[in-house]
């Protein structure tokens, strides 16, 4: 809304308390208030599930789609839940689109943020986009984004699939070789007991690193 009325805002954060259903939502894009209960806190003016001007917001966000709207809060009434398709389409997008025309691979959070940043982008002063992650932790999302088909593969396998474009920014050298070792180690199956637990741990940290 500051935006929309021409004040220079930099930028909003949400804090919450233990009632975090907006901080999920922003986090995840899905707005789920199923199995949810709410927790009455000290501050009884946050304690919400359901958020009268997030409708406002998302009215907003997506170029005042009223359909759109319409559809998510029906759903939220029938079925306590709704997802952001559209923005989720939007990440990757944004993530294709730089690759393609640039060669860099965002992560799924960057990407977000990129989106977002082209839309509120008025040409009148530069935008920074911070960069908050790697996207080799993000491979399958990645992977869905420029449209490669092998996305069953095991972790490693798409990194290495992933280096081999050779973008920007390069995948780590240790992640990769870590990754390859870490699908190749044993799995043991111990005793609840501290000290069992306790003594397998001392043994993978001594064969791994000493």
């Amino acid at each position: 809304m500051g935006s929309g009325m021409g004040i220079p805002i930099r930028k909003f954060i949400c804090a919450s308390n233990q009632n975090h259903v907006l901080t999920d939502f922003i986090k995840t894009g899905h707005y789920d208030l199923r199995e949810r209960k709410l927790t009455r806190t000290f501050s009884p003016a946050i304690d919400i599930l359901k958020a009268s001007n997030l409708e406002r917001h998302l009215h907003l966000m997506a170029d005042k789609d009223g359909e759109l709207m319409t559809k998510l809060y029906s759903q939220l009434e029938e079925q306590r839940h709704f997802q952001i398709e559209k923005m989720l389409g939007e990440c990757l997008a944004a993530i294709r689109s730089t690759y393609n025309t640039s060669g860099y691979i965002l992560d799924p959070h960057t990407a977000v943020a990129k989106a977002v940043a082209d839309r509120m982008q008025d040409k009148t002063c530069p935008v920074i986009v911070s960069s908050t992650a790697h996207y080799s932790k993000f491979a399958p999302a990645v992977m869905q984004a420029l449209k490669i088909k092998e996305i069953n593969h095991t972790s490693s396998s798409q990194l290495y699939l992933l280096s081999s474009y050779n973008a920007l920014p390069p995948p780590h050298e240790a992640l990769l070789e870590r990754t390859k070792r870490q699908e190749k180690m044993e799995y043991h199956v111990c005793a609840a007991d501290v000290n069992v637990l306790k003594s397998h741990v001392e043994k993978l940290i001594q064969n791994q690193f000493i």
